[in-house]
């Protein structure tokens, strides 16, 4: 009992935490492109779009290293210097005036989301079995979702009452005070459960140990494709799609929201669904053992979602706007839950960091993609929701098949976590 109580409180600090962390990033995407931040930046609107997205492509480079220094180093202090990088970058918005020291900014915030993420996602195995893997991964990404959400109103909120710079000021001193939080109270989850695939590794002649390629590849693909629709495509397109549907903005009584302020209410409503769907996503997939399967049918519920949105009925598109989260948060949940039952503990760091990779390179080329097509007339937002959710369809066949549907007892050998 006493080591259920340890691991959920392990879940919950390091899931508030990741949470925190998020408060100056947060922030950033959500008043960054207003003209008057701009102004006071000392920057141009053309410049905020590589601003955004540094973080992602710094990611790209330093997933695998990162996830190869979880493998040999402890978790505990990899994590707490994570969120002191995350402070340190919100002291480069605060004072940066011009490109150059945002960017630096956002360098470093791509460094400490690494180190954060992937580490995250390993203490979530260390402090789990097969039997609640998905569920805890269910938890941590529920705290994430629910970062994502509250931070973004948060930072909002502080800039609008004390300006940009003094937010991101209180934003350094709540990091770091997480930080502080976690070097008290964080333990350490390496080597808790040395497992037998260790110490064949340790003790085998052999200096080499192969990667489950396959595991990796299924990953990497359904985790590139989610990301690349829902962190990048829908991300940076959904105030058009709004704007196609509401115009200007919506009427609320007697208020009038406009469709900037509408957009970021859009979010965080959205993200609801994620963070009620996580936690039951991943129980279920402990209690059936169908990993793949539970994806493949949620990946189906956010092809029919994209669908609905490519359509003009105002009701059913937003409906399909609501289903869609439900794919996303299953695989960021299920994903990591797959790796903890398929891939030996000595190597689930590196897997994690290239699984990750792959889908930053998503999120990273998603915007790119969709808004390069509009601005070209290439395609519609319509077109391009329907591509998408043909390319979930694809991921839900794959997702769905026997490649990826194996037991992880057929993956790996027996009694083996």
């Amino acid at each position: 009992m006493e080591a259920k109580k340890s691991s959920r409180f392990i879940l919950n600090l390091l899931g508030i935490g990741t949470a925190i962390s998020l408060l100056g990033d947060a922030t950033l995407y959500t008043v960054l492109p207003h003209p008057d931040i701009v102004e006071q930046l000392g920057i141009t609107l053309s410049m905020v779009g590589l601003l955004l997205g540094a973080n992602r492509a710094v990611r790209l480079i330093i997933n695998g290293p990162v996830g190869m220094l979880y493998d040999r180093m402890p978790r505990r202090g990899l994590l707490i210097t994570s969120l002191s990088l995350g402070a340190c970058s919100s002291i480069f918005y605060a004072l940066g005036h011009g490109f150059w020291p945002l960017l630096l900014g956002r360098i470093l915030w791509g460094f400490a989301w690494a180190l954060l993420w992937v580490g995250g996602n390993s203490v979530v195995l260390d402090v789990s079995s097969e039997d609640n893997r998905g569920r805890n991964s269910g938890i941590y990404q529920m705290w994430f979702f629910l970062g994502i959400a509250t931070t973004s109103l948060f930072g909002a909120l502080l800039t609008d009452l004390f300006g940009f710079r003094v937010g991101q000021w209180i934003s350094v001193g709540v990091i770091a005070m997480t930080s502080l939080v976690w070097y008290l109270f964080l333990p350490e989850t390496r080597g808790d459960k040395e497992t037998e695939e260790e110490v064949i590794i340790e003790t085998d002649n052999s200096s080499r140990v192969k990667l489950p390629f396959k595991v990796i590849a299924v990953s990497s693909f359904t985790l590139f494709i989610s990301r690349f629709l829902t962190w990048g495509v829908l991300a940076a397109t959904t105030i058009l799609w709004l704007s196609d549907l509401f115009g200007d903005g919506v009427q609320i009584s007697v208020i009038f929201v406009p469709i900037a302020t509408f957009s970021g209410m859009f979010t965080v409503l959205s993200n609801l669904t994620s963070i009620g769907s996580t936690p039951f996503v991943g129980s279920i997939s402990d209690k059936f053992k169908r990993r793949w399967s539970i994806i493949g049918w949620a990946i189906i519920l956010g092809s029919l979602g994209l669908w609905l949105m490519s359509g003009k009925i105002r009701s059913l598109a937003l409906i399909g706007a609501f289903l869609v989260p439900i794919a996303s948060s299953s695989t960021e949940t299920l994903i990591p839950a797959v790796a903890g039952d398929q891939v030996p503990q000595k190597l689930r760091g590196r897997v994690l960091g290239l699984i990750n990779t792959a889908g930053d390179l998503g999120a990273t080329i998603g915007p790119f993609a969709a808004l390069g097509a509009i601005n070209s007339d290439w395609l519609s937002l319509g077109d391009i929701y329907k591509i998408g959710s043909i390319g979930f369809g694809v991921v839900a066949i794959l997702a769905l098949s026997p490649f990826a549907t194996r037991k992880p007892q057929e993956q790996l050998p027996k009694n083996r976590s």
